[in-house]
């Protein structure tokens, strides 16, 4: 199985994220991507300011909605992965790594990394990267969408769109983490330690193959990129 690398993650305007759509690719290996100025774009680097905050009332899904000056966008997460969200308030600078998707028109972001930025002079540092890469944003502050009602029905539905089961997607990574000597880590013990049933960690790591996130070192031994 060929060695898989990482997407780049793109500094880009949110606007230029909002203003276009997900493209899907009929290739095994191929993520899907926006494309902006030419560039396709599967994963992204943003530093924006966080201006709303939301949590369902079963608290399984939480988003927050960043700023960046140009547009907005929702960052969205589920279950276990609402920690991410959990130490962040309205008025933050944050830096966001992950990657777009799209749901019922729109856009969003499932995050890889979420980091509290203290200085507020980066989210100047950054403005200046982008227009000097890509100019101005030629349109600014699109409205988003009302959000969803917080039912369980809705949540899994979008996760099974879109990034379905986030958690049980880190959980994975973290094994594999956990279990890595210098051959890689053993499939058997993924299998075993995840407590997930063979279909789904297959699925779950075919998934994180085809995005690049791992690559088999050897067969049956893993390792994250």
């Amino acid at each position: 199985m060929p060695q898989q690398t990482r997407q780049t993650a793109f500094k880009v305007w949110i606007s230029d994220l909002v203003n276009n759509h997900i493209t899907k690719q009929e290739g095994e290996w191929e993520p899907s991507y926006v494309l902006i100025k030419d560039k396709k774009i599967s994963r992204v680097n943003l530093i924006a300011n966080v201006v709303m905050k939301y949590n369902n009332e079963e608290k399984t899904y939480s988003n927050i909605t960043l700023d960046d000056g140009s547009s907005q966008i929702r960052i969205k997460v589920w279950r276990e992965d609402t920690k991410l969200l959990e130490n962040l308030e309205i008025g933050d600078i944050v830096l966001v790594i992950g990657k777009p998707r799209e749901y019922n028109s729109e856009i969003y972001i499932a995050p890889e990394i979420i980091k509290k930025i203290e200085n507020p002079s980066w989210m100047k540092v950054r403005k200046s990267e982008l227009e000097k890469e890509y100019g101005k944003p030629t349109e600014t502050k699109k409205e988003l969408p009302p959000e969803q009602p917080s039912s369980s029905l809705i949540v899994k539905e979008e996760k099974i769109v879109d990034t379905p089961t986030e958690s049980d997607r880190q959980k994975i990574l973290n094994l594999i983490e956990k279990n890595t000597t210098d051959e890689g880590a053993e499939l058997t013990k993924i299998f075993e330690e995840s407590n997930l049933d063979e279909q789904r960690i297959n699925q779950l790591i075919q998934d994180l193959i085809r995005e690049g996130e791992v690559f088999e070192q050897k067969p049956g031994k893993l390792r994250i990129i």
